[in-house]
């Protein structure tokens, strides 16, 4: 096996200032062996929604956990990767400009919610919620069911939205869409790319 071409790792690592984010990029030279996607690697992948491109193989040691790389000024996201023996690691990637404009269909608006705790006027706390965020999104429903809890027949609907990525969204927080409230049940950050968020969502009616 030759390793006749170079590649940049490339670190991604986002930072917060205040309510700033700030995304910092390091970049590391190696050489690599290129090699074809084959097809059982590539039907893998696609059931995930992912389409891989191409695999470069490095030398074990070099890798360092990266989430991108770099070749001849195109960028790739490391959709996996996968240890050939002791020496060697396989990165399988997808180029960058082809996972972008997903983002780009996100089609829907969806307001993020949180309950802040005030006393009133008998000194308890009460909740009362606050608009954090109205933010672009893909809403894919996902069904839902009919069940009894305690005598009272509940129906749930189920959906998954797709946003794009905020270290700041938590489980105990909801979604409004189009005046009906959504409770999360799940947050997903896709392969740990930092590039999207898939929130798992419920809606209960009594």
């Amino acid at each position: 096996m030759r390793f006749d071409c170079i590649v940049e790792l490339i670190d991604v690592e986002l930072t917060r200032v205040g309510n700033d984010e700030k995304t910092e990029s390091h970049r590391k030279p190696v050489y690599a062996h290129k090699k074809s996607v084959q097809r059982s690697e590539f039907y893998a992948a696609y059931a995930n929604n992912h389409k891989p491109t191409v695999i470069f193989v490095i030398h074990a040691f070099e890798y360092e956990d990266q989430q991108k790389l770099s070749y001849k000024g195109i960028e790739y996201l490391i959709l996996r990767t996968f240890c050939q023996n002791a020496k060697t690691i396989e990165l399988v990637c997808q180029v960058q400009d082809d996972i972008e404009p997903n983002v780009a269909r996100l089609e829907h608006v969806v307001e993020i919610w949180r309950n802040t705790y005030v006393e009133n006027s008998m000194g308890e706390q009460t909740p009362q919620p606050e608009l954090l965020y109205t933010l672009q999104a893909k809403i894919d429903y996902t069904g839902g069911g009919t069940g009894e809890l305690n005598g009272t027949i509940e129906t749930t609907n189920n959906a998954v939205v797709t946003i794009v990525y905020r270290e700041d969204i938590k489980t105990d927080m909801f979604i409004m869409i189009e005046d009906q409230r959504w409770n999360i049940e799940y947050i997903e950050d896709p392969l740990n790319r930092h590039e999207t968020l898939l929130l798992t969502i419920e809606r209960v009616i009594l």
